[in-house]
């Protein structure tokens, strides 16, 4: 047994056993922990997505209420209930309203008031 042990062969093929061995453990060590940073990652984005289907989610029954559908019947078709009235203001032509203030010392704060509302 001591002369295949001191035999240079067998040390050097059992060195270079030892070091791929080694190497093959590094190598493997970096795809685990490669793989571990991509799983992070992919968590990550499950969680963002998970978060934005539960809005979506809140917001599809925030549309499809009852109130939601009344709102957009009565805003869009202008429809109404029996005994309701539709007022529609035309905002294409703003009318500009001038004030005049009058600046007269000797009436009221109220009379001035009064003067400008009416």
């Amino acid at each position: 047994m001591k002369k295949v042990l001191s035999n240079q062969v067998v040390l050097l093929g059992f060195a270079l056993f030892i070091t791929f061995t080694v190497f093959s453990m590094r190598q493997s060590s970096k795809k685990i922990i490669n793989q571990d940073q991509n799983l992070q990652q992919v968590g990550q984005i499950n969680q963002e997505i998970r978060q934005e289907i539960s809005g979506l989610e809140t917001k599809i029954t925030t549309v499809t209420s009852d109130f939601s559908k009344e709102k957009r019947l009565r805003d869009e078709l202008l429809l109404q209930k029996p005994g309701e009235y539709i007022v529609l203001l035309d905002e294409s032509e703003s009318e500009e309203l001038e004030v005049t203030v009058p600046q007269n010392a000797e009436t009221s704060v109220w009379e001035q008031w009064r003067a400008v509302l009416w």
